[in-house]
């Protein structure tokens, strides 16, 4: 095999610009001889460093070619034509959206209507820029009145020269700060929003970023099955994938002769996320005619608007605390705690440095000492160390921690202590 080009690793060898220059010289005294003129200043040369750089930006481009073909290694739009093979898409940008008081400081003597599209900011800040809503629907504030409530929404890329880092994440604002007109509203002398946008216990839509590449594989990769059909993995899959917030599922089979109980019994690991919400998601995942087991039940909706209760259980996470001392060598990085933080965090679950949460173990698992263990001896730099785990508030050992059937083990930055020497 070449020394260039794919190699058995799956690695992409590329010639340096150097080494392809060489190539170039050689192959020029070859077919001219060995006596042409190669000084820095003689045409020859020019001609070589000049065909030399155009090679190599073939050499790049055939290594990004070959690296698109791997989701592990693609990025951006590459990323999204890989998974879209797969039936998968990017979670787009979402805008947050929520409620708005307009107000008059007196009553007012005739009818005042807020045209649907209406704009109303946030105050531009030194950190960031006003972000931008418009009202969902048309309103009056009638006469007589002092106020009216109005739904709004984040405006949308294309709707603003604003970056969409500000319209995503960034929508949920929290109460009384939406405070600006985008143009005055005739008969209107105030505005604010009595709730934080996104807040989904107020029925809202939370705002979130665009899926950053690592999530978008992340999720790629946790889903077990295809959608339409009933066995284990594909509910949990179909389950999981239902709601943003769902972050592990558990599905077992009841089989119970004596009673005749049949059906799937589901545990989720799910804060935050409604009880309608999973119980939708199960009704939507199971097979028909099968009742499901739980210790909460909540109900669904079918296409005919029936309602249909499913029964779930919700997993306790069991927050671990790691006490960690490490010798370190030459080589270890200067961000390598967090490195090792990322690596235990990835493994257990929870959030990493970089703010992306990983689902890490299954519910019901166990953490093995051994597992954490070489997240720590894997850093580069690290020559020796000693760990003890444990349920926070236990007494710390180096020994596995058992996880019951409706838990799910979590871990976090706070939780890990990293001493270095």
């Amino acid at each position: 095999m070449s020394q260039f080009g794919p190699q058995p690793d799956g690695t992409f060898e590329k010639k340096s610009i150097d080494q392809i220059r060489d190539d170039l010289k050689t192959a020029f005294e070859q077919e001219l001889g060995t006596d042409i003129e190669l000084r820095p200043s003689s045409p020859v040369l020019q001609i070589i460093n000049a065909t030399a750089t155009e090679i190599a930006t073939q050499w790049d481009a055939a290594e990004a070619a070959y690296y698109a073909s791997f989701y592990e290694d693609s990025f951006g739009e590459q990323l999204d034509k890989q998974l879209a093979l797969a039936g998968f898409s990017r979670r787009p940008l979402r805008a947050a959206t929520g409620e708005v008081v307009f107000s008059r400081e007196t009553m007012a003597s005739t009818d005042y209507s807020i045209p649907e599209g209406t704009v109303v900011t946030t105050p531009r800040t030194e950190s960031r820029p006003p972000i931008p809503f418009e009202t969902m629907t048309q309103r009056i504030l009638s006469d007589g009145s002092v106020s009216v409530t109005v739904p709004i929404k984040a405006l949308s890329p294309w709707q603003t020269d604003l970056d969409e880092e500000w319209l995503g994440e960034e929508t949920n604002v929290d109460a009384d700060t939406i405070t600006r007109f985008g143009d005055p509203v005739s008969g209107i002398d105030s505005v604010t929003n009595p709730n934080p946008t996104g807040d989904q216990s107020e029925g809202y839509v939370e705002g979130r970023d665009e899926e950053r590449d690592p999530e978008f594989k992340l999720r790629y990769e946790t889903t077990k099955a295809e959608g339409g059909v009933s066995t284990v993995p594909a509910m949990e899959s179909s389950i999981l994938n239902y709601s943003d917030d769902i972050i592990s599922v558990r599905v077992e089979e009841r089989r119970d002769t004596v009673t005749n109980e049949y059906g799937p019994e589901v545990t989720v690991q799910a804060p935050g996320v409604a009880d309608t919400t999973i119980a939708q998601a199960i009704f939507e995942s199971r097979g028909a005619g099968l009742q499901t087991f739980g210790a909460t039940t909540a109900d669904a909706v079918d296409n005919d608007g029936v309602t249909r209760p499913e029964s779930f259980d919700r997993a306790t996470e069991v927050d671990i605390d790691i006490d960690l001392t490490i010798t370190t060598g030459a080589t270890f990085p200067s961000d390598g705690v967090e490195q090792i933080e990322d690596r235990i965090i990835q493994y257990i679950g929870g959030i990493v440095n970089g703010g992306i949460e990983y689902p890490g173990l299954e519910i019901g698992d166990n953490v093995i000492f051994d597992q954490v263990f070489r997240r720590v001896m894997d850093q580069r730099g690290v020559v020796e160390g000693d760990m003890t785990m444990a349920i926070d508030g236990d007494s710390l050992a180096a020994s596995n921690i058992t996880i019951g059937l409706n838990e799910v083990a979590m871990t976090s930055t706070a939780l890990i202590g990293v001493t270095t020497q």
